[in-house]
């Protein structure tokens, strides 16, 4: 009877040896979870690259496929990245941090992952991006990465369905995995990421708050999300018109920019800025408020040639317009209100140029808005006319 019983011990401790080795072979940190063209993504490294961003393990190495397929392709076309262009992620990144009040070493020291390998997948999404920028120019992004994907030998025992070509990729134009750092809208071959979006969006939140219409402090969490739509939206809106002012030859000189300084010296004193206080302050970097600024001028020069010059008022619209005016400002006299409606030939000229020019400002822009090619991964909607600016109607803004 002891015997057996001894036996049943042994055999049970086998059995629980063998279980458990059999666990651990499984779940090795050494074996390979992913890869492409022979270049492999362990287990180990997998779980640090998904801490490190709070990602899923199987979104994470969809990303690293997407992101070794991109690199790979970088690399074998000797792709560089401008000096413009690193200063500018660089910009990005140290502001939005400190917009989170962290710095940029902290960034790179903190965390699973070590420095090195965080740094050096900074310079490799600087790679990439600029790969990619250049591929946008022919090609809206799923289209252009489908193409490498397509070529690539990608492997995934862990996730066997990450070997299939509909799994699409996010694209990441810093660092991979790292949510910030994802390009949220592409237009004309041009990104904005996620956190530039975000500072955007503060940029607007903050100037509200200098002319005293921010809501209450507890609000703004809600406020935020529609401020960056918005955001994306405008931002759509002046890559489309600003990249076709480009193609037909506008520019922006020192002495246009004066002259623009100088119209926006008394609007900015609405919002406590002098014209040196409005570059230099607030989340958003300076050097985006400069290209912001440059392609305002450059699409202000655009669509005046192309819409404000052609706009023709008649004589009887304007005696129309007058009448209408009146007839409202009687309205307003018998209501026993204070007089508000004007109704010389002046002011209906002014109304009838600004409706016709918001009207052909839209038109403009939808009527570009296809060979743009816009990509939105963050708001899908925006991927068709209509989810940016529909179609006109009267007392609208000129983009909704």
């Amino acid at each position: 009877m002891r015997r057996a019983l001894a036996r049943i011990a042994v055999l049970a401790v086998l059995v629980a040896l063998v279980s458990v080795g059999a666990w651990s072979w499984a779940h090795r940190p050494w074996r390979i979870v992913a890869s492409v063209n022979g270049v492999a993504l362990t287990a180990r490294e997998l779980e640090l690259r998904a801490a490190a961003v709070e990602a899923d393990p199987r979104e994470m190495a969809r990303t690293w496929i997407a992101k070794q397929v991109l690199l790979d392709e970088a690399v074998q076309r000797n792709v560089s990245v401008a000096e413009q262009d690193e200063r500018a992620a660089k910009g990005i990144l140290a502001a939005w941090l400190t917009s989170q009040g962290k710095t940029v070493d902290q960034f790179f020291t903190e965390g699973p992952l070590p420095e090195e390998t965080r740094r050096q997948d900074f310079k490799e999404g600087l790679l990439i991006y600029a790969l990619v920028k250049e591929g946008l120019r022919e090609k809206a992004f799923p289209e252009f990465y489908h193409a490498l994907r397509e070529k690539a030998d990608v492997r995934c025992p862990e996730f066997p369905e990450l070997e299939r070509l509909d799994t699409g990729a996010s694209l990441y134009a810093w660092l991979w995995g790292w949510r910030p750092a994802r390009v949220a809208v592409v237009s004309n071959g041009r990104a904005v990421t996620s956190a530039e979006l975000d500072l955007r969006a503060r940029n607007t939140l903050d100037d509200l708050r200098r002319r005293g219409l921010a809501p209450p402090k507890e609000r703004e969490p809600e406020l935020l999300p529609e401020l960056r739509r918005r955001e994306a939206r405008f931002w759509i809106v002046k890559t489309v018109l600003d990249a076709e002012a480009e193609r037909r030859g506008f520019t922006v000189t020192g002495d246009d920019e004066k002259e623009e300084m100088a119209r926006q010296a008394r609007p900015l004193k609405a919002h406590k800025l002098t014209v040196a206080q409005f570059f230099k302050e607030g989340v958003l970097p300076e050097f985006l408020k400069w290209d912001d600024f440059r392609s305002a001028i450059r699409v202000n020069k655009f669509t005046t040639r192309e819409v404000r010059e052609k706009i023709n008022v008649t004589t009887q619209e304007i005696e129309a317009r007058m009448a209408e005016l009146r007839k409202r400002a009687a309205e307003e006299a018998a209501r026993g209100g204070k007089a508000t409606v004007k109704s010389d030939r002046k002011t209906a000229i002014d109304q009838l140029r600004n409706e016709r020019y918001f009207k052909g400002y839209r038109a403009l822009f939808r009527s570009l808005y296809d060979s743009a090619r816009v990509w939105c991964p963050e708001y899908p909607e925006m991927e068709r006319v209509d989810g940016v600016s529909a179609p006109y109607v009267p007392g609208k803004d000129p983009l909704r």
